[in-house]
């Protein structure tokens, strides 16, 4: 069904545009403690020299790949504050819980979280095995859960924080032999939603604002590897076609996902897309200026299903709830 109250389609991006020129955002974020998980992949990447742009203190961590030598120089050269790296394994609340306690230690606050590290494998539901799944959910969402919980704390008593938490749309649609991913991403769009909607109940939504985004297709290592002819062999040969040109809409740039969080992290878009999912795909300043088909329409940007007959998500169908008696003794037969 089309919008009614959009005004115009937004442009869709790849690389970075004017509208996100890191030149834009230089020392927008001077010294804000920024946590960014993941980092030693591409997009991890892209997120912590896009955020040394914009001055931030920078607390990266990895897991079992350390970030490349250069990373630490280039994110000092592009302006960052401060670089340092921790190694933590977000599936273990313990990781999550020491990672915040050094963050605290070391900088005496923390002011951006980025839930950037994933897991993503491929293959038949049945065939995988269980602590296969259960690590995948733990990565994608128990991890972004625990770090949420430890910050939200410090984010509400000093009354300023934001989260982005690298979501996917795979987190949206249903894509088969991916049913973990797709799962987990799902969870943490409406994580996000969810626990904004709590902050702006208690009046806090100006001050603490998060997000949920597709981060763009990136040829990252995950990626590389998910598609790799070795995950491809554990399809059924009837499936495999379906999977032989994925990689082909992975062609965008790191950067686009790293200045557009940039953005969101200095609150250019919290009046109306705080809570939100985003895909960086589409044009930012477009879609701000488009406030008022956001406003009107609280489905555009978040999780939701459609019914025949237009019924709501909150269950109660047009013309108001009433209730109907069957008249029979159950079962009635």
């Amino acid at each position: 069904m089309t919008d009614q109250t959009a005004q115009f389609t937004p442009r869709f991006r790849t690389d970075i545009y004017p509208f996100i020129e890191p030149s834009k955002y230089r020392g927008s974020l001077r010294n804000k403690v920024t946590i960014i998980t993941g980092a030693a992949g591409a997009i991890g990447r892209g997120l912590a020299e896009s955020f040394a742009v914009a001055g931030a203190k920078l607390v990266l961590t990895y897991n079992r790949t350390p970030p490349p030598p250069e990373l630490e120089e280039r994110c000092l050269r592009f302006g960052a504050a401060d670089v340092s790296f921790v190694k933590c394994d977000v599936a273990e609340l313990g990781g999550c819980e020491a990672l915040v306690k050094e963050t605290l230690e070391l900088h005496g606050r923390a002011d951006i979280l980025i839930n950037n590290a994933g897991a993503n494998g491929l293959g038949p539901l049945h065939d995988q095995a269980p602590q296969d799944f259960i690590k995948e959910i733990a990565v994608n969402f128990h991890g972004p859960y625990y770090l949420m919980r430890l910050l939200l704390t410090y984010f509400r008593q000093q009354r300023s924080g934001c989260v982005l938490n690298i979501a996917s749309r795979a987190g949206t649609v249903a894509i088969p032999y991916s049913t973990g991913y797709c799962s987990s991403k799902a969870a943490l769009i409406n994580l996000t939603a969810c626990a904004q909607k709590e902050l702006d109940i208690d009046g806090l939504g100006e001050e603490v604002h998060m997000y949920s985004l597709h981060p763009g297709g990136v040829k990252s290592a995950m990626t590389l590897k998910k598609y790799s002819p070795e995950s491809m062999s554990t399809l059924p040969p009837q499936a495999q076609s379906k999977f032989v040109n994925a990689l082909d809409i992975y062609d965008d740039s790191p950067y686009l996902n790293g200045m557009v969080c940039v953005a969101l992290a200095t609150g250019v878009g919290k009046e109306v897309l705080r809570g939100k999912y985003f895909d960086v795909g589409q044009d930012l300043e477009d879609v701000l200026a488009q406030r008022e088909a956001l406003r009107q329409n609280p489905d555009l940007y978040e999780l939701h299903t459609s019914f025949l007959g237009g019924l709501k998500n909150g269950g109660v169908p047009e013309g108001g709830y009433r209730k109907e008696e069957w008249g029979k003794e159950f079962p009635g037969f």
